[in-house]
């Protein structure tokens, strides 16, 4: 059987690239500024060319069939809109040369894939009534390509976690003739294949008391405004970066509405995921190994694409392709 060749930006720990790879794409070059996440990385993917650094210090960049770029997105997340809000039009425009999608576009320029993909947050959509993701779509249609979008549920593609990412799938225009990229329909849940993965199935085996690998400080009042556990045989809340602000083990009491905004906790057993339970949960192999503290690992861990969104947006262009 052929492959497809990748190269990444914005890399981070490899977790697009690690599913992408389980589709069967060969990933050439890769690029990240934060050497924690790098390191990750190279534990993944130890022959993988892989350069630390600001990618806008990149000149060259090798040709390849398909181009990852999962461009920093804090800016889009939910919690950040009201920032946004407060922007008027020219402050835009100024920002729009610092956006890192800019990067993206010089990139697919240069090395000319027959496929990209991005990932970012749902809030990028709707964030300034949309006008970022219109300036995407356009910037990727200028360049030669045809576009598509798509939300999807990480929960929908056997992750035991709730994680709605937007994707952006581009085909060369010359490619898109003959192909016409659909997303890969949801291979778990009550209408698929399989059922729904659950937090038993990922981490039902690891001691339940990981001392040194979970973040074991006091639990503060943000923290309590939701509830932040989920049961055993249900899909985990969105692992996030911090740590935090990551969700409670399953073991244990449920916790309890009080009032608006005030949840309790419930019976003597409530700690934070540890990292390697993240790790799992993100869909992650185990022998991961980010050279960092604590809290670095939560930080990539989270930061991470989960494996499950690379492999089934690259699915379909591999059935095509071979």
């Amino acid at each position: 059987m052929g492959t497809l060749t990748a190269i990444s930006l914005f890399s981070g720990c490899g977790g697009f690239d690690f599913g992408a790879a389980q589709a069967g794409v060969e990933f050439l070059w890769a690029n990240d500024i934060d050497p924690v996440a790098g390191s990750a990385y190279r534990s993944i993917f130890p022959n993988v060319d892989f350069h630390h650094g600001d990618v806008r210090d990149v000149r060259f960049f090798p040709k390849a069939d398909v181009l990852v770029g999962c461009y920093p997105c804090t800016g889009f997340s939910i919690a950040a809109r009201r920032r946004w809000k407060e922007r008027t039009e020219r402050d835009l425009l100024c920002i729009k040369g610092n956006f890192l999608y800019l990067e993206f576009l010089r990139v697919l320029g240069q090395s000319r894939p027959k496929y990209f993909f991005v990932e970012n947050v749902r809030g990028m959509v709707s964030a300034n009534e949309g006008w970022f993701f219109k300036q995407q779509i356009e910037g990727f249609e200028a360049a030669g390509y045809t576009v598509h979008h798509k939300m999807l549920r990480a929960q929908d593609y056997g992750l035991p976690q709730a994680r709605q990412r937007v994707f952006i799938v581009g085909v060369r225009n010359d490619v898109a003739c003959e192909f016409q990229y659909e997303f890969l329909p949801p291979t778990h849940g009550p209408k698929a294949a399989y059922p729904y993965a659950t937090l038993r199935d990922a981490i039902g085996d690891m001691t339940l008391w990981p001392t040194g690998e979970f973040y074991d400080q006091k639990f503060h009042g943000h923290y309590l405004t939701r509830n932040r556990k989920r049961g055993w045989d249900e899909q985990s809340f969105t692992i996030v970066a911090n740590a935090a602000h990551v969700p409670l083990h399953p073991h244990g009491n449920p916790m309890s509405f009080v009032t608006k905004d005030t949840w309790q906790l419930n019976g003597d057993f409530n700690r934070r995921l540890s990292w390697k339970e993240c790790v799992r949960l993100q869909g992650l192999p185990d022998h991961i190994a980010p050279q960092g503290s604590l809290i670095d690992c939560y930080r990539v861990v989270g930061n991470a694409v989960p494996p499950a969104f690379g492999k089934a947006l690259l699915t379909p262009i591999m059935r095509c392709e071979f």
